[in-house]
C-alpha cells in the first residue's frame, strides 16, 4: 500500500526504489560501523555482495515494477508464488540437495493457496499480458539466484554486513535507472516522504536483515515458502485497514499457505 501511495503521487518506480534503498543504506552503515568497526569483506566478499545487490535489489525491482504495470495483479502473485518451486529445483540441480516429500508437498500446497487467494471460484481469471508475465518471471528467477548467491555469505560476514552492503550496491546499480526517469521527477509530498521512510526502515533495512538472518540459519528451501505469506498479509491489511470484505476462497487460500509453510518447516 505504501508503494502504491508513492507511485500515485507521481514518483517514478526506479526512483522510488533508489531512494528507498539509499535511505536504508544510510540507516544500516552507521550501525554496522558501530558494531563492526574493522570490517573488511575482501575482494571476493565485495564481488559476492555486489552480485547480491544487483540481483536482489536492482534486477528484481526492475523486472517487478514493469511486470506489475503490464500484467494483472493475480498473474503477478501467481508467478511470484513459484519462487519456492524454482528454489527447490535450483537447490537440487546445483547443490544436489535432497528434498523431502513433506517439503515438496508443503511448497505445492502453499502455491495452491496463492491460487485460491487471487482467483475466486465463479469468477473468470483476468487475462494478463505475456510481456508483463515474462517480466514477473524475470523477477522471480533473479530472486532465486539472489537466494542461492547469498545463502553462504554468513560464513564470512555478519547478517547486518550482508544487508548493509547489498543495499548499498543495489542503490548504486539503481541510480542510472533512476536518472533515466529524471524527466518524470516530482517534488516529494509529506505523505509520500513518510511512506518512503516506512519502506526504507521496515521493508528494506529491517525486513532484509531478518530475511538474510533466516536464510543463514534455515536455508533457502525452508524460508522460500514464506514469500507466499505476503499476499496473506496483504489481504488481512485490506480487511483490517481498508475495510475490504473477505471471501471464503481467500480464507481457504490463507489456511493452505500457512499449512504449506508449516509442512516445510516440519
Amino acid at each position: 500500500m505504501s508503494s502504491k501511495t508513492i507511485l500515485n503521487a507521481g514518483v517514478p518506480p526506479m526512483t522510488m526504489v533508489a531512494i528507498r534503498f539509499a535511505v536504508a543504506s544510510v540507516l544500516l552503515f552507521p550501525l554496522l560501523k558501530l558494531r563492526e568497526p574493522g570490517i573488511r569483506p575482501g575482494r571476493s566478499g565485495y564481488l559476492a555482495l555486489a552480485a547480491g545487490g544487483l540481483l536482489g535489489v536492482t534486477v528484481y525491482f526492475f523486472f517487478e515494477a514493469r511486470g506489475i504495470k503490464l500484467t494483472t495483479a493475480s498473474h503477478a502473485s501467481l508467478i511470484i508464488a513459484a519462487i519456492p518451486v524454482f528454489t527447490v529445483i535450483a537447490e537440487a540441480v546445483f547443490y544436489g540437495t535432497r528434498i523431502s516429500w513433506l517439503a515438496a508437498l508443503g511448497i505445492a500446497i502453499s502455491v495452491a493457496g496463492v491460487a485460491f487467494l487471487v482467483w475466486r471460484p465463479g469468477e473468470k481469471l483476468a487475462t494478463g499480458s505475456l510481456v508483463g508475465d515474462l517480466f514477473m518471471l524475470g523477477a522471480c528467477l533473479s530472486w532465486v539466484v539472489y537466494i542461492l548467491l547469498s545463502k553462504n555469505l554468513h560464513k564470512r560476514l555478519s547478517e547486518i554486513a550482508i544487508t548493509a552492503y547489498q543495499s548499498l550496491f543495489g542503490t548504486l546499480f539503481m541510480i542510472p535507472l533512476a536518472l533515466l526517469e529524471r524527466s518524470q521527477w516530482v517534488p516529494l509530498t509529506l505523505v509520500s516522504g513518510l511512506n518512503l521512510a516506512y519502506l526504507a526502515l521496515f521493508c528494506s533495512a529491517l525486513s532484509n536483515f531478518l530475511y538474510v538472518y533466516a536464510l543463514s540459519r534455515l536455508g533457502p528451501i525452508v524460508i522460500s515458502p514464506y514469500v507466499n505469506l505476503i499476499p496473506v498479509v496483504s489481504v488481512l491489511g485490506g480487511v483490517l485497514i481498508l475495510g475490504e470484505k473477505l471471501a471464503w476462497g481467500q480464507v481457504v487460500g490463507g489456511v493452505l499457505i500457512i499449512g504449506g509453510v508449516l509442512a516445510v518447516n516440519w
